[in-house]
């Protein structure tokens, strides 16, 4: 899901729905997230330092969002986000380690890359909305990429990678409090799940400010904990934390 596929899709809706209006409410999102990466990954040998084996540090990333929600009984709303979180980096080993079967020498000259990019499928229902709104429901985050380490040696370039795809469900809730007669929304929102020893806790808190037309902005603190204990032959304990800002439309 691109941002130019959300704003043909809602672009549709729109002017195909004006009518129904209060009957469809619709919400659209675009953020860039600033983040700093810790911790570790691991591929059948020792645990490999993301800062100081490999070299990663800070990135941004692009985040899109598009939700539905209806007063249906019963039925939950619906909400999509595309999590776009992918880097490479240039290191030098400070150990001898193994990563799926392939060594790597301490004092290496490593280039790595990952992708942990994601989609959310959330369903989840409205518990109460007037100034205090709470939304509790399910998510599955579901994963298609890969973690790889490479080194250059004299006949070529040696490496691995492992790739990774698959879904961990998690609890999904929202809290957000808005400031009467202001425009002003402050809230959090949550994912924490596990399967199968795969744990991953995804947090957010939010300043946010939404004009009469609909159109608003968003400034927020973002955590996202990715701790795999076999996910897909890959184990990590991973952090990726920072600040991000955005664009919103509610119809």
């Amino acid at each position: 899901m691109t941002l130019r596929t959300l704003i043909t899709a809602t672009a549709l809706i729109t002017a195909s729905s004006a009518a129904s209006a209060d009957f469809l409410g619709v919400y659209a999102g675009a953020d860039r997230w600033n983040y700093d990466t810790e911790g570790f990954i691991r591929s059948g040998g020792e645990n490999v330092d993301l800062n100081n084996d490999l070299g990663f540090s800070d990135d941004d990333d692009n985040v899109y969002y598009l939700a539905f929600e209806h007063p249906v009984p019963f039925l939950p709303n619906v909400k999509v986000q595309q999590n776009n979180l992918e880097g490479s980096a240039v290191g030098t080993a400070s150990q001898t380690f193994t990563f799926d079967g392939v060594t790597f020498a301490e004092g290496s000259e490593l280039t790595s890359s990952y992708d942990l990019t994601h989609i959310d499928y959330t369903l989840y229902y409205e518990l109460l909305d007037n100034w205090v709104n709470l939304d509790l429901g399910l998510t599955g985050k579901d994963f298609d990429g890969f973690a790889e380490v490479n080194y250059t040696a004299t006949t070529g370039v040696v490496g691995s990678r492992v790739d990774l795809k698959g879904t961990v469900p998690t609890i999904y809730g929202k809290a957000q409090f808005d400031l009467p007669f202001t425009g002003l929304k402050t809230g959090a929102i949550v994912n924490i799940g596990e399967k199968s020893g795969d744990k991953l806790s995804d947090i957010k808190a939010y300043l946010a400010y939404e004009g009469e037309s609909g159109f608003g902005v968003e400034l927020g603190y973002r955590t996202f904990d990715v701790e795999f204990d076999d996910f897909d032959s890959l184990a990590s304990d991973i952090t990726f934390d920072g600040f991000y800002a955005g664009f919103t439309l509610h119809l």
